[in-house]
Order: C-alpha cells, then sequence, then structure tokens
C-alpha cells in the first residue's frame, strides 16, 4: 500500500498527474479500487469536482451550488463582496444568461476585483464561452481518438483477403513524424538565433496600465508571439523584459506557458536598456510621428506588451523619450486603406509584420496579417 501513501502525498502537493491515474498499471480489482477510495477521499476534503493539479485553477466549484462557507476555508480573509456576486450569479441562472458550470478559485478571486456588476456578468459570459470552447475541444479530440482507434482495428484485422495496404504503419515512403522530432527540430532553430539570430524585445512594463481581462489577452498573445516565433524559418531571439514577478500579466503568462523557463525565451526583470546599447534600441510605438520606412537588421525593435481596449493611453512614447531612445510607428497608413473596425493591432500581428519585414522586406506582404475588417 505504499503507492496509495505517494497518492496522498502528491494530490495534497498539487503535483498529481493523469497518468498516475492509468488503471492498467495495476494488477488486481482490490487495488483499482482502493486507489478510486483514496481519490474519492481527497477530492472531497478539498471540495474539488476533479484531480487536484499544482494550481488552483483546479479547484472547480459548481457555480449553482456556491456558498459563503465554501470560499471561507480557502481564503484567510472573506470579502465582503461575496454574497452579493453569489446572489448576481444565481439570479443570472434564473434569467437563463451565459454563467459558466464550473468556476475555479483564481476565477471567484478576479470576480471579486471586479468594481460593477455589468463588469462581473461581462467576465461570466467570458468564462462561459471559453468553457464552451474547451467542452467542444475535448469532443473533438475524442471523435480523433475514436476514428483513430477503428482506423487501427480495420487494418488489424485479419479476415480481410490479403491486399498491399498503404499508409502509416503499412506500405509507404513516409515516416510518421513524432511531435517529440517536431519539437527537437524548433528548439534547434530556437537555440540557433540565441547565439546568431536578430534580437527583438517585448516590454512587459504595462501591468498597471491594464485591466484584468488586457492582462490575460496580453499573456494569451505573447504565447501566440511565441508559436509564430517558434515555426518560423529564422526565428528571433526573443527577449521579455521588465518581466517582474508580482505583475499580473507575468503570472498569467506563466499559466499560458508553464514551460516558458525552457522556452529559450529571455524572460527578465531588466529593462532593455540595462541590457543592450541605447544606440540600437527602437520603440515600436503607434503614437509615434515619425513612421519606420526601412526595416533595420542591426537595430533592436521593442514592441509594447500592452494591449488597451478602451484606446485612451498613449504611454509608449513617453518611455522612449524618457529612456532617451528612437522610436518609429509601423507605416500603416501608406499601405493599408481602413475600412470601419479599429485600427489598433494586437502583439503578435506586430510581431508577424516586422518577422515577414525581416524575412523579405516587402511592406506590402508584412501587412497581410492585418485583419481585412480593419
Amino acid at each position: 500500500m505504499i503507492w496509495s501513501v505517494i497518492l496522498v502525498k502528491h494530490l495534497i502537493k498539487g503535483t498529481a498527474n493523469l497518468s498516475f491515474f492509468n488503471c492498467q498499471s495495476y494488477k488486481t480489482v482490490q487495488e483499482i479500487q482502493c486507489k478510486l477510495f483514496v481519490v474519492k477521499l481527497i477530492s472531497q476534503r478539498f471540495r474539488c469536482s476533479g484531480i487536484i493539479t499544482n494550481h488552483k485553477n483546479a479547484q472547480r466549484f459548481k457555480t449553482s451550488e456556491l456558498h459563503p462557507a465554501s470560499y471561507t476555508d480557502m481564503i484567510s480573509e472573506i470579502n465582503a463582496v461575496f454574497p452579493v456576486v453569489i446572489e448576481e450569479i444565481q439570479k443570472a441562472l434564473r434569467e437563463g444568461k451565459r454563467i459558466p458550470e464550473y468556476l475555479t478559485m483564481q476565477q471567484i478571486e478576479e470576480l471579486l476585483n471586479v468594481e460593477t456588476k455589468s463588469g462581473r456578468l461581462k467576465y461570466l459570459a467570458y468564462l462561459f464561452k471559453k468553457e464552451k470552447i474547451k467542452l467542444s475541444d475535448l469532443l473533438k479530440k475524442e471523435r480523433k481518438r475514436n476514428l483513430r482507434l477503428n482506423r487501427t482495428a480495420s487494418l488489424n484485422d485479419e479476415s480481410q483477403p490479403s491486399h498491399i495496404q498503404y499508409g502509416l504503419g503499412r506500405n509507404s515512403l513516409l515516416l510518421r513524424l513524432e511531435k517529440r522530432t517536431m519539437n527537437q527540430f524548433y528548439n534547434l532553430k530556437l537555440a540557433n538565433a540565441l547565439l546568431f539570430g536578430q534580437k527583438i524585445v517585448i516590454d512587459l512594463d504595462y501591468d498597471d496600465y491594464m485591466r484584468q481581462k488586457e492582462r490575460r489577452d496580453c499573456a494569451a498573445q505573447l504565447r501566440l508571439l511565441y508559436s509564430i516565433n517558434r515555426e518560423n524559418h529564422f526565428p528571433y531571439d526573443l527577449y521579455f523584459c521588465n518581466a517582474k514577478p508580482s505583475y499580473h500579466c507575468v503570472q498569467y503568462l506563466r499559466q499560458e506557458m508553464p514551460n516558458i523557463d525552457d522556452s529559450f525565451i529571455n524572460l527578465t526583470e531588466q529593462s532593455y536598456v540595462d541590457i543592450f546599447p541605447k544606440e540600437k534600441l527602437i520603440y515600436l510605438s503607434p503614437h509615434a510621428t515619425e513612421s519606420l520606412k526601412t526595416y533595420d537588421h542591426s537595430a533592436i525593435y521593442i514592441i509594447g506588451g500592452f494591449v488597451d481596449i478602451v484606446k485612451k493611453k498613449q504611454i509608449s512614447v513617453d518611455k522612449a523619450k524618457e529612456v532617451g531612445i528612437k522610436s518609429y510607428s509601423l507605416p500603416l497608413d501608406d499601405h493599408i486603406v481602413w475600412g470601419l473596425g479599429s485600427r489598433s493591432l494586437s502583439i503578435n500581428q506586430v510581431f508577424e509584420i516586422m518577422m515577414t519585414m525581416k524575412n523579405t522586406g516587402n511592406w506590402k506582404k508584412a501587412f497581410q496579417y492585418v485583419p481585412s475588417r480593419k
């Protein structure tokens, strides 16, 4: 029964994972029953609806059954707004509004920090949509898994008449490209960029200027930016500067990218002016008076890690002036016919524009990443 003690320790520490619960690794029915009993016992202790992992995102509460008592034993200081929020949730459920079925501890804490009722309802609608997308993805994965199992079963069916069968695992000139092999290939390019690639900086010193939703969006855009860079033929050497651990955006980023410390990203609390010579730095700002005409392969461009939904803050130019570095805007008006949509670009879109300019030197190709609705 040593394994059950190990299981309890893992659950309490929050380091258990799904592979630990593979019933095929246990030989007897008694062992399986004992294991399930321990899981049930620990789940009831922590009042969770699933297996506990290493962060409070996994501590889920059923929204329709929320009550203050389920919150006080998790946080030392109860927020006075919490009973009001629960009443709003129950009323929204009765009215059939879009409310997620489950809430995590972190989502509850963020909900309590939203000051207005309309803001809380918008946040709950956002969580509802996110929950449905996740459920849809799980169903797609299950369908693909069933198709794969059916295909494997048909290939292994010996009752069919013998004939040359084409495909992976049968007669084929192509080999299956494993995910591990692809990761090694991408990481090799990133390691090469770390040594010889052009450097680019993402400035994360905007946490105080963003709301919670904007911080989450910023972290999601940075994860997408990393994927774009990783899959490019000639990636940048990425620097995430001013990444203070206390910043909410940095904390969200670590949730989006749990393995960020092993991702060939230079994540540092230092400012870019403390790392690079000022004469090489160019801050890209939509509010700069002078636009960028040509791409400089020897320069180190800085992109602000800033999501400003309400479009009222113009601080990137002031930041550049304060430290004495050049600032340029992208020549959007010279190459884009604007529609009725917003003129703002996401962080990953600006990054893709700069990546394309680095590889092609063609502004027309670079601005293909601006959505047509703009």
